[in-house]
Parts: structure tokens; C-alpha cells; sequence
């Protein structure tokens, strides 16, 4: 980001130097403070991009104004606004689902559904910890998860020292979410120059990484070795970025953890699947808040935003839409398409997903994936239901009866079953197809599965979606036990992702070495208490079955040769 103008800092409060750091970013002076003892640098709320608001809203994250004097950067910003759908029933299944005491389970809930969060539109801003005296150390940028729709980079579990005290400078951004960062129309593509719309938040994540190409030396970071890393929609943001040529040249490595699935197929103009054109549900949603008349957008804007985002809550059909979306242009073609084309950023990858993945999601997904729209609360899919959709999104219905077999219990949607599906629906099968690929363009891939599990031998979600976070950053998950051997598993995960991070490899003084993925010998590293592992890749039928899926769509997609019960979609998206 550029200068464009100059105004007073309204944060001007001097701090007493002993206690502050300071660094002088393209934009102006900022200032921090000093943790633990004064060896680690904090930066909290530094701006990137202007504030996305009025004429802003829905427009590609614009230069970022400079300010005169130097700005505190002590506290968060604002969290992006929330869609806050769902997440109630998967945090009630983790509080459930982790085997505590009634008080502490009582506790837990409590913290998790007041935890205070203030919410603005005003939210394109990112944090920085980095060693006092840092000169030149490998950056890492963390993209949070939270389906593209809730979360931010100032969650607590993300804001622990030890992978800057390994010698790193850590970076956690905020981005727009769901509604204010997704939403496509033909009106705004109209006034874009690029003719697309949508994707605005993946554009706030380039924007992200352009600060820290320009900025991060003044931290100590080196602008030549950044990873970008993140979990869930964050890792699914990572292989948005692998696979964005606007994102080229911007990082050096890459860290997915559990790459979700989070709209995979919105195509921006055409149907795919149960997804109707993103633009076309754009309109729609469009009509429902402000008319059908024309000036659309100019009403939008000055719409409060308090008022949209109860709009976007109570209307969950249209929250589906508000996802990455493929535009032909800043996301060309989905993820999975790029690395089997092997249009991909050649970095190394690092990629991994967690052994129960689905005991947390599968209660309130629909059980063919989030291709297709869950039911109504209070209602189930029935198993002919759901074969007929398993029908609409595979070749052939041998192709299901072979899925069916490889998740034994499927056709009768087994609770179980559907748990072990979702999990590789959702997440493995990314993991999978990404390091085939990855490795076959012939780049570096290191793959891990984790399954350390909670403590509680009361325990019944096993090693759960996110359960690696607190492994990573080094944090802990308040109320919530942590087991006697804890600390090993989290000092080796923690040096393995700095040493990846440093040097593209992720091995450390007395770990065993972690080979590339090599697909004539594939292995992983299994991480678990109290001892990991590196082991040999298991044969894993379902996820074979679901790349064929992938190669498949990714074909009828393009070629337009749908059936009237197979993929829905025909012609190109660019007009």
C-alpha cells in the first residue's frame, strides 16, 4: 500500500519508552509494546488498507492514508462482522464432545458464547509480534479460520510468543467476512475494472501480504522469506492464495491445516451443483434488502451495516453465496482444479488434517457435503435423499456404491459414517489431492496427519477440528484440561512449523526427519502423545473415489456436458 494523503493520527497518547516499541511503516510511525521482559515486540491494530466503508463497501481494499506523529498500536482492532451461523451448535458439540465436568462444561459454554468482540466494517487491520531485537527472521502470516464468515486474527489462541521466540515475526490479519467480503452482483462488477465482483476478502488477504512485502523489514521480518499459514477456511484461504496469480511472488511457502471446503464450487455465473450463480443470489439478496429498482448499490451502501448483517443472519439461504467465488480472474478456477492443472504457486507446501475431523461438523452438514444445502432445523435427510444427491455429484452410481462400501454404514447415514465422511469430504480429500499434485509438478510436499486426542477418557470427538491450533501458537484453551505430556507434542510441532517456515524444511535438531512426499513411497508424519511418528500412508479407497469426483466435476464443469440429474452449469463465466 501506497501513501495518498496525510492527516493526524487520532491516537496520539505518548507512551513511556521503556515499555514501547516502534517501527516506521509506509504509512507512518506506529507504536507498540514490549512483552515478556522486553523481549518481544507487540504490535496490535495496525491498519493495511483504508477503512472498506460508505463508497468503500464491496470494492477492492483501497491505499491505506497516512498519518503525522506516531499511531498507538496497543489494543485489536475491530473484528470483522460476523455471521455467527452455526457455530453455536459446533461449539455445544465441543463443549459436549471434550469430557469434562458439568462445572467446568457450564463454564466453558459460558466464556464461549459472551466472549466480547467489538464488530466494524472498520476491520483491515493485522498484528505483529516479533523479538525485541529482530533483524531479517522468516515471517509467518496466519489467515484464521472460521468458515470465511466469523473469527479474526486477535483470538486469543493465535497470540502466544513461542513461535516468535523460536525466531520468527508473526503476523495475524483480519479480512472481510461472509456478506461485506463475498458478496457478488452484476452491478459491481459492472463498476469494476476488471468486470468481476465478489472475492473482495481474498483481496484483503493479497492486500494483507503486499503490507508485510513493504512494511515487515521495519519489524525485523525478511520480506524474501514469508510463509503464509492457516487452519479451516484459513487453509483454504491458503490454497485460494496457491492458486491466485494476484498473490504470485507475495509468499515463499505455504502451511495448510485442514483445508475446508467452504464453497468450493460457486462458480461467479454459472450453476454448479445446488449452487446457483454467485452473482445471480447476489442480485436476489440485493432485491430482498433494498428493492428491485435500479441504484441498487448506491442504497446498499448507505445501508447501516448492523441492519445487512441481521438481514445476511435471518436469511441463511442466501449465506451460502457469500463465499470465495470462482471469477476466472483473481480465483481462476477452484483450488483443486489449479493444482491439477498444475497452476499452482511453485512453493514448498506443508498440508495436513486431523484424524476425526467431521465429530464436530457432521451433525449439521448435509450428508452428501456442503455442495449441498443442509436441511431445514428440525428436519433430517432421508438415506434416498441422500443417495440421490451422492448420484448428482459422482460419475457414475457404481462410483457411490463403491463410496458406500468404503465408508461402511453411509447408506443408512450412520452417525459414525457420516463423521469419518465429512471429516475426508470436507478436509482430507484436499490434503490428499493438493500433495498428489503438488508433488507431482515436482515441488516439496510434507504431509502430516494429527490425532492427539483430549485427555478425558470421557472424551467422544477424538482428535477435533482445530485441535491442532493450541499445538502450533503454544496457547491453551481455558477451562479446558491439558494432558501431562502435552508439552512434547507442542514443542515438536511448534519447531517443525518454525524450521519449515526458516528454511522450507520442516525438521529440527532431534526430530526425525520428515520426508517429501514422494508418491512411489508416500509417508507422513503422524503427530500424537506421546510420541509422533513418521508412517506410511495408509490406502484410503474414499479419498481415491473423491479425487476422481474432483477430476470429474472439474471436467463437466468446463465442457458444459452436463445430464439433467448430473452437474448443473453450462457455458463460460465471463460475459
Amino acid at each position: 500500500m501506497h501513501r495518498t494523503g496525510m492527516r493526524d493520527c487520532p491516537d496520539m497518547a505518548l507512551i513511556p519508552r521503556r515499555h514501547a516499541a516502534e517501527a516506521t511503516t509506509t504509512a507512518g510511525k506506529v507504536r507498540g509494546t514490549l512483552d515478556e521482559g522486553g523481549s518481544i515486540a507487540v504490535y496490535r491494530g495496525i491498519p493495511y488498507a483504508a477503512p472498506p466503508v460508505g463508497d468503500l463497501r464491496w470494492k477492492p481494499p483501497a491505499a491505506l492514508e497516512s498519518w503525522r506523529g506516531t499511531r498507538s498500536c496497543k489494543k485489536f482492532g475491530p473484528f470483522a462482522y460476523q455471521r455467527a451461523a452455526g457455530f453455536e451448535q459446533f461449539f455445544d458439540n465441543l463443549v459436549t464432545g471434550l469430557g469434562l465436568s458439568i462445572v467446568r462444561r457450564k463454564a466453558l459454554a459460558t466464556a464461549l458464547k459472551v466472549m466480547p468482540s467489538k464488530q466494524s466494517e472498520d476491520c483491515l487491520t493485522l498484528n505483529v509480534r516479533a523479538p525485541a531485537k529482530a533483524e531479517r527472521l522468516p515471517v509467518m502470516v496466519w489467515i484464521h479460520g472460521g468458515d470465511h464468515t466469523d473469527g479474526s486474527g486477535a483470538e486469543p489462541h493465535y497470540q502466544g510468543n513461542a513461535l516468535p521466540e523460536r525466531g520468527c515475526v508473526l503476523v495475524t490479519i483480519n479480512y472481510r467476512l461472509g456478506l461485506f467480503g463475498f458478496l457478488a452482483h452484476p452491478d459491481l462488477a459492472a463498476e469494476s475494472p476488471d468486470r468481476v465482483s465478489g472475492n473482495y476478502g481474498l483481496l484483503d488477504q493479497i492486500a494483507a501480504l503486499e503490507w508485510v512485502r513493504d512494511n515487515i523489514a521495519a519489524f525485523g521480518g525478511d520480506p524474501a522469506n514469508v510463509t503464509i499459514f492457516g487452519e479451516s477456511a484459513g487453509g483454504e484461504a491458503v490454497l485460494n492464495l496457491l492458486s491466485s496469480p494476484r498473490a504470485r511472488g507475495l509468499f515463499h511457502r505455504a502451511i495448510a491445516q485442514s483445508p475446508s471446503d467452504s464453497g468450493r464450487w460457486l462458480q461467479l455465473r454459472r450453476p454448479a451443483l445446488d449452487f446457483r450463480p454467485a452473482e445471480e443470489a447476489g442480485a436476489d439478496f440485493a432485491d430482498l434488502a433494498v428493492g428491485p429498482a435500479d441504484g441498487q448499490l448506491k442504497r446498499l451502501r448507505e445501508m447501516p451495516p448492523e441492519e445487512l448483517t441481521a438481514l445476511y443472519q435471518g436469511h441463511p439461504e442466501f449465506g451460502r453465496y457469500f463465499y470465495p467465488v470462482v471469477d476466472d480472474l483473481i480465483l481462476p478456477e477452484t483450488p483443486m482444479s489449479a493444482f491439477t492443472d498444475q497452476q499452482q504457486a511453485s512453493v514448498p507446501l506443508l498440508i495436513g488434517y486431523n484424524s476425526d475431523e467431521g465429530s464436530l461438523l457432521a451433525t449439521f452438514m448435509h450428508p452428501a457435503g456442503a455442495e449441498f444445502e443442509a436441511p431445514p432445523e428440525g428436519t433430517t435427510v432421508s438415506p434416498a435423499e441422500a443417495r440421490a444427491a451422492f448420484e448428482r455429484s459422482y460419475p457414475s452410481p457404481q462410483h457411490v456404491d463403491r463410496l458406500m462400501a468404503a465408508y461402511p454404514g453411509l447408506a443408512s447415514l450412520d452417525p459414525k459414517a457420516l463423521e469419518a465422511h465429512t471429516g475426508d469430504h470436507m478436509f482430507g480429500v484436499h490434503v490428499d489431492h493438493a500433495t498428489r499434485e503438488h508433488a507431482a509438478a515436482g515441488h516439496p510436499v510434507y504431509r502430516y496427519h494429527f490425532r492427539a486426542v483430549p485427555p478425558s477418557k470421557k472424551q467422544t470427538i477424538g482428535a477435533f477440528h482445530a485441535a491442532e491450533i493450541w499445538y502450533v501458537f503454544g496457547t491453551k484453551f481455558p477451562l479446558v484440561p491439558v494432558a501431562d505430556d502435552a508439552h512434547l507434542l507442542t514443542r515438536e510441532m511448534g519447531d517443525r512449523w518454525f524450521a519449515f517456515a526458516a528454511t522450507g524444511v520442516p525438521d529440527a535438531p532431534g526430530r526425525e526427519p520428515w520426508p517429501a512426499y514422494d508418491p512411489g513411497d508416500p509417508r507422513h508424519v503422524v503427530f500424537d502423545r506421546p510420541n509422533s511418528t513418521v508412517q506410511a500412508c495408509p490406502a484410503q479407497p474414499g479419498l481415491d473415489l473423491m479425487r476422481e469426483r474432483i477430476v470429474w466435476l472439474t471436467d463437466t464443469l468446463r465442457s458444459g456436458n452436463a445430464t439433467d440429474d448430473g452437474v448443473a452449469g453450462v457455458g463460460a463465466n465471463m460475459s
